[in-house]
């Protein structure tokens, strides 16, 4: 018993450190750098893309990456994703088709040219992307 005393105080110290860090996260805006899609092997397409993005934070600027899926830039529109026999990446959606890789970024650049991430104030390049932060426009009668 009075090995697991001293255990359950440890224990329960990392429990508390862990949630105090997880509510001191501070969210912010961070503009987008660059929009890598996720090949492999020139053929296989994954569903995922890697975002690069910097960010300002108590006068420093920050630079981080995360990954976000496809799904986040086109949520209410079906498509679809192949690459050609030239290694070409394409992505059809309402009729339209989109070729090459810079093409593709540029197009979801015009989508969302920002996310929201949660930064660690203590240690502020440690970031998250948390989402996209896609501008909704009201129609003004």
């Amino acid at each position: 018993m009075a090995i697991l005393l001293p255990f359950f105080f440890l224990l329960s110290y990392f429990m508390v450190r862990k949630v105090w860090f997880t509510f001191k996260k501070v969210r912010t805006v961070a503009t987008i750098e660059k929009i890598k899609l996720g090949l492999i092997g020139g053929k296989l397409v994954l569903p995922e893309v890697k975002i690069h993005y910097k960010y300002y934070f108590q006068s420093g600027l920050y630079f981080g990456s995360g990954y976000m899926e496809l799904s986040e830039f086109l949520p209410e529109e079906n498509y679809y994703f192949h690459v050609s026999q030239d290694g070409l990446p394409i992505l059809f959606f309402q009729e339209d088709e989109i070729v090459s890789e810079e093409h593709i970024e540029q197009f979801f650049l015009g989508k969302a040219s920002s996310v929201l991430i949660h930064v660690d104030p203590i240690e502020p390049y440690h970031s998250r992307i948390d989402s996209l932060n896609i501008p909704h426009f009201e129609k003004v009668v």
